[in-house]
């Protein structure tokens, strides 16, 4: 059974204002400062960016599937993986953080995605290239002795690749 278009489009378009929304809230979220323990409006906040970039990485993927091929699939796999947990209650599992492993997973899944749809260009390259340079900057900013503001640029990256792609989706799935 075929779906139909409006559908498919209807369905890209709900992901692409997910992927706006998780990507400003994002940006947003780098300039609130984090408490320890949390709030409940914290923690809610968070679990409304976690459900945006979930629900913004099925867009993602889906709107460039046929171009990016067994790569992007293995990147949409990772990012929606890493997107799953970090939506989870954050704990750990023996020694191992599961929002540390849910964000490492999700942007590895996302520069992979973001190397996958690179020459197709269907997305724009401004938040590709944000979505690798948020990657890198988390990796460096993980290092011991590194400077809380690769973390907050890292977040901005982040931010900026998810409001260009959703806007990107949005544009390109028109209902009729």
């Amino acid at each position: 059974m075929e779906i139909p278009y409006e559908c498919k489009s209807s369905t890209l378009r709900l992901g692409a204002v997910a992927a706006i929304a998780a990507g400003g809230l994002r940006i947003v979220s780098s300039f609130i400062a984090y408490s320890d323990p949390t709030t409940v409006a914290q923690e809610l906040f968070y679990l409304v960016i976690d459900l945006c970039i979930l629900y913004g990485v099925l867009a993602v993927y889906f709107f460039q599937l046929v171009e990016v091929g067994a790569l992007g699939l293995a990147g949409f796999l990772l990012a929606l993986s890493g997107g799953a947990i970090i939506v989870g209650p954050d704990g750990s599992i023996g020694a191992v953080g599961m929002y540390q492993l849910g964000s490492g997973c999700l942007l590895l899944g996302l520069t992979l995605i973001s190397v996958a749809g690179w020459r197709a260009a269907r997305l724009p390259r401004y938040a590709l290239a944000s979505w690798i340079l948020s990657t890198v900057l988390a990796v460096f900013g993980s290092l011991p002795g590194a400077s809380a503001i690769l973390f907050l640029f890292a977040g901005l990256a982040f931010g900026v690749g998810f409001v260009g792609a959703g806007v990107r989706i949005w544009s390109h799935s028109s209902v009729s």
